[in-house]
C-alpha cells in the first residue's frame, strides 16, 4: 500500500475539516484532507455564522470573503419567519427573524459582525483558501481504518484507484455525526439523544403564485424561513439564491419504517407540491453532490462525545457534538474547535509547546460544547418547539453570552466551567477571550493567532512578543501601569498580574502552561 506523510491528517471535508485544514496550513502546518464524498454539498444547512467564528475567519484572510458573499440577506427592512398549514394558505404567523440587533454588541465588542454566508458557499471559501495555504484536500477518499504507535497514526483510506496509506503525526476527525473516526475510536456519546431525522433537498420552482408578494428581495421583503406543517410537522422551505431556488426539509420516521431510500423523485415533488399548496407546481430536483444524489437525510440530534481525544486522534465539530439547529450554534462551535485544536497542534509539532497541551483541549471545548448545547434546547423550548428538555443544571444566558464570554478552565483561571460572560464584561479575566480595542482600522485581536504575546502596562524587554497598553487599555484589561496580560494564540487570555510584574514570572507561568516560549514565528 503507497503512503504518504504528513503533519495533520483532517478526516472529514465539510466545514469544520475544511476550517481545520485552514487553520493548520496557516500555522504551517503540512496538513491532508479526506472527505468519502465527491465534492462539497450544493445545500446551505448553517445559513450565517456567528460574530465570534467570523473573527477566526478574519484570523486568516477571509473577512472579506464572508462579508461580501452575497448570501443570506439580512440588512433588508422586512426579514420575516412565516409559520402556515401550507404556503398558499392561511398564514399562521409572521415574526421577524434575523439576528438580534445587538448582537456581537457592534464595534465595542468586536471587529466583526454576522457572516451571512450559506454553508455550501463558506465551504467553497475555505477550500480555496485551504489549498492555497498547501493543503492536500482529496474528495472521494474514504478513511477505513486508524492505527497507532507512539510516534504516528497510519490510516487507510480507500479511494476509487484502491487503497491508499497516509502515515501522520495526528488525526482529526471531523467527519460528522456518523463519524467513521469516533467508532474507530469506540468513543460514546452522552446526552438527551436523537430528536429526529429530516429528509432534505434543493429544488428550483417559481414561488412567487404562493408567496404572494412576502418574498420580494428587490422590493425589501425577504422570507428567511417558512414553518409548514404539511406533508409533516416541522417541514421548512427557505430560499438558496436567486429568485427560483429552494431548500425543503420535511421530517421522516425510522420508528415508522421510513426510511431516506424511500425519497424518490415522485415522492419529493409530491411533498413540495403538499407544502406549497400548489398541487401541479412545476418543480426540478437539483442534484446536491457530483455524483447525483439530490436527497439527503440527517440525523437531529442532542449529543456530546465522551472524550474528544484518544491517543494521538482528536474529534471536532459534529463528530464531536451534535446540536439541534435553534440558535445557530453547531457550525460556530466546530469552527471554534477546530481553531482551538490547531494552535495547540502547531505549538506541540514545532517544538514550543510539550504534548501535555493537547490534552488541554478535550478540558476546554467540551464543557463548551456541553454548556452550548444545553443554550440550543432551551432556545427549542422557548420558542415552542422543544421535544427535549436541557439537561439538569443548564439556565438561559443572553445570545452574546453564550457566543462571546464561556471561560476555559486553567492553572490560572477562576471558577470552574464555561461561566458566560456578558461581552462588556469581557476584561481580561483568565480563561476568557481578550477584550477587542480599536486599533487604528483594525483591533487588538488581530496581535493574536501564531504566538502568546505579552501586554504590558510600560515596556518591558522578556523575549516574547509583546505590546503596550495605555491608559484606556490597560482599564479594558483589568491592569495598572506595571501590571501584564499574557493572551494565547487563539485570543484567549493564559495569565493576568494586574500590578508588579516582572520578566521573572513569566517562567514558571510559561511551564504551567506547558509552553516552550519564548521562540517567536
Amino acid at each position: 500500500m503507497k503512503t504518504t506523510t504528513v503533519d495533520v491528517l483532517v478526516a472529514g471535508g465539510g466545514l469544520t475539516g475544511l476550517a481545520a485544514a485552514t487553520f493548520l496550513s496557516w500555522l504551517g502546518v503540512r496538513t491532508a484532507v479526506v472527505e468519502r464524498h465527491s465534492g462539497t454539498l450544493i445545500h446551505p444547512r448553517a445559513r450565517s455564522i456567528n460574530p465570534r467564528t467570523a473573527e477566526l475567519l478574519r484570523q486568516v484572510g477571509l473577512a472579506s470573503a464572508v462579508t461580501d458573499s452575497g448570501g443570506y440577506v439580512s440588512e433588508l427592512p422586512s426579514v420575516y419567519l412565516l409559520r402556515a398549514v401550507t404556503l398558499a394558505g392561511e398564514e399562521l404567523s409572521r415574526t421577524e427573524q434575523r439576528p438580534p440587533a445587538d448582537a456581537g454588541g457592534g464595534a465595542e465588542v468586536s471587529p466583526s459582525g454576522w457572516g451571512m454566508i450559506d454553508q455550501d458557499r463558506l465551504e467553497h471559501v475555505l477550500r480555496e483558501r485551504a489549498e492555497e495555504l498547501g493543503a492536500d484536500v482529496r474528495f472521494g477518499h474514504r478513511l477505513v481504518r486508524l492505527d497507532q504507535d507512539e510516534t504516528g497514526v497510519t490510516a487507510a483510506v480507500s479511494t476509487v484507484d484502491g487503497e491508499r496509506g497516509i502515515r501522520a503525526a495526528y488525526v482529526v476527525g471531523a467527519d460528522g455525526n456518523g463519524s467513521t473516526v469516533r467508532s474507530l475510536l469506540g468513543i460514546g456519546r452522552h446526552g438527551p439523544g436523537r430528536i429526529g431525522h429530516v429528509a432534505s433537498m434543493v429544488f428550483d420552482a417559481d414561488l412567487s403564485g404562493p408567496m404572494r408578494g412576502r418574498h420580494d428581495p428587490a422590493n425589501g421583503r425577504f422570507v428567511a424561513s417558512c414553518h409548514l406543517t404539511t406533508p409533516a410537522e416541522g417541514t421548512v422551505l427557505f430560499p438558496h439564491g436567486g429568485d427560483r431556488r429552494w431548500v425543503f426539509n420535511t421530517p421522516y420516521f425510522p420508528e415508522r419504517g421510513e426510511h431516506i431510500e424511500d425519497f424518490g423523485d415522485e415522492r419529493c415533488v409530491a411533498a413540495i407540491r403538499a407544502a406549497t399548496g400548489v398541487p401541479d407546481l412545476p418543480v426540478s430536483l437539483v442534484p446536491q453532490l457530483d455524483n447525483g444524489v439530490r436527497v439527503l437525510g440527517y440525523e437531529v440530534g442532542a449529543l456530546v462525545a465522551d472524550t474528544y481525544r484518544a491517543g494521538r486522534v482528536f474529534l471536532v465539530g459534529d463528530a464531536a457534538h451534535v446540536m439541534p439547529p435553534t440558535g445557530a450554534f453547531g457550525a460556530g462551535t466546530g469552527v471554534q474547535d477546530a481553531h482551538n485544536l490547531a494552535w495547540k497542534l502547531a505549538h506541540v509539532l514545532s517544538g514550543r509547546a510539550g504534548e501535555a497541551l493537547l490534552d488541554t483541549y478535550d478540558a476546554e471545548r467540551r464543557p463548551v460544547a456541553e454548556f452550548t448545547l444545553g443554550q440550543a434546547l432551551l432556545l427549542m423550548n422557548a420558542r415552542g418547539g422543544a421535544k427535549v428538555a436541557a439537561p439538569a443544571g443548564h439556565a438561559p444566558v443572553p445570545y452574546d453570552a453564550a457566543v462571546f464570554g464561556y471561560r476555559y478552565p486553567g492553572p490560572f483561571a477562576d471558577g470552574d466551567g464555561p461561566v458566560a460572560l456578558e461581552p462588556a464584561e469581557l476584561t481580561g479575566q483568565p480563561g476568557t477571550r481578550a477584550p477587542h480595542l480599536l486599533l487604528g482600522s483594525g483591533s487588538t485581536l488581530d496581535r493574536y493567532g501564531r504566538e502568546y504575546v505579552l501586554l504590558t502596562g510600560t515596556k518591558v524587554d522578556t523575549g516574547l512578543r509583546s505590546f503596550v497598553l495605555e491608559g484606556a487599555g490597560q482599564a479594558r484589561h483589568g491592569i495598572t501601569g506595571t501590571g501584564a496580560l499574557l493572551v494565547r494564540p487563539d485570543g484567549f487570555v493564559a495569565w493576568r498580574k494586574e500590578s508588579g510584574f516582572t520578566p521573572e514570572d513569566l517562567g514558571d507561568v510559561l511551564a504551567a502552561l506547558h509552553c516552550r516560549e519564548p521562540v517567536t514565528v
